[in-house]
């Protein structure tokens, strides 16, 4: 690892110098570093520790992390850790997560209990595009909180984190939004929801790469996270490196999706107005009502029947087109 390191930072010459000690002993990184950086030319020894600091961190993928100290937020976010809710077309609970934080459970438990509770509610949606945060922990306590018996969620630190037995849990068919941008924590909470069967993804691939970090303050102010292990479930797998895959996937251009996460009733350019000369599809017949045009002069004495505002981000339609049809089902179902 240490040839590797220096070959991409200091180039062919180097690896030339090394590489017939290497096959009787390795050199002692510090002592090749301190020549290095006293004799290489065009560098002064400032730039070649710069360097060498992203040389490192690039060399263990992810598991070296130095964050400037002016960029607290991308590390523990402030703020309330739900973001918005609301009732989708009168019966169906949305909470949109933020971050991770400590009491995210005990908030989502209350918001849950204002939308109307399991008593009301046909379904839940919960939106993690866009969430992130650190504390696995508090990922845990949310998953526990739809889990009705004992078992292990997580391991962090050595330590099993698990759902308890409860006859209060929230039992409401789920639908969990994810994207890209889906990181952190909010990537460890949508993946237990979906290993413990409480609801499926929808969205985008989330990045991956979940790691456990211990936090160092370096001498200049700025934290040094270090991986100290994986994050293990409770089957005893780690979040697959490449993220999670959904279960239903939405493709989404990333200019649309930030559009229609911010305004998801919005509706974003035109779609084909025919299917066939002189005949409209059925997604233009409701857009020209909506937006109250005659949508066939022959049609003039229907009554609009599409009055009520209808969700146009993608993802979210898909998620609440799949609780709906899950609703129809339970009610039909003997």
């Amino acid at each position: 690892m240490l040839i590797t390191c220096l070959t991409r930072l200091l180039g062919f010459a180097v690896l030339v110098a090394l590489l017939p000690r290497a096959s009787a002993a390795a050199p002692k990184f510090q002592e090749v570093f301190d020549l290095v950086r006293t004799n290489l030319g065009g560098l002064t020894p400032a730039q070649v520790e710069a360097d060498t600091l992203q040389a490192l961190q690039k060399q263990f993928d992810g598991r070296v992390l130095i964050d400037a100290p002016a960029r607290p937020a991308a590390i523990k976010p402030e703020g309330p850790p739900l973001e918005k809710t609301a009732v989708l077309d009168g019966a169906f609970g949305y909470v949109r997560v933020s971050h991770i934080a400590p009491k995210l459970d005990e908030a989502l438990t209350a918001e849950l209990s204002k939308l109307g509770g399991s008593a009301k509610l046909k379904g839940l949606l919960i939106d993690l595009r866009f969430a992130a945060g650190t504390d696995q922990r508090a990922a845990a306590r949310v998953a526990d909180r739809f889990l009705a018996t004992e078992r292990v969620l997580l391991t962090v630190d050595g330590e099993a984190l698990r759902a308890t037995t409860k006859t209060n849990a929230i039992q409401l068919p789920t639908a969990v939004l994810v994207n890209r941008h889906t990181s952190g924590a909010a990537e460890v909470l949508a993946a237990l929801l979906r290993q413990n069967q409480v609801g499926l993804l929808i969205g985008t691939a989330t990045t991956g790469g979940i790691r456990q970090f211990k936090e160092f303050t370096l001498s200049t102010g700025q934290r040094l996270r270090i991986a100290t292990g994986e994050t293990k479930f409770g089957d005893g797998q780690s979040l697959p490196a490449s993220g999670l895959r959904p279960d239903i996937a939405v493709t989404v251009g990333a200019e649309e999706e930030r559009a229609f996460y911010a305004e998801p009733y919005r509706l974003f350019g035109r779609t084909a107005a025919t299917n066939a000369p002189g005949r409209i599809n059925e997604a233009e017949l409701v857009r020209r009502f909506n937006a109250g045009e005659n949508p066939d002069p022959n049609l003039s004495a229907v009554a609009p029947a599409f009055s009520a505002p209808q969700v146009r981000d993608p993802a979210l339609a898909r998620a609440l087109d799949l609780l709906k049809g899950l609703a129809i089902v339970r009610a039909t179902k003997p």
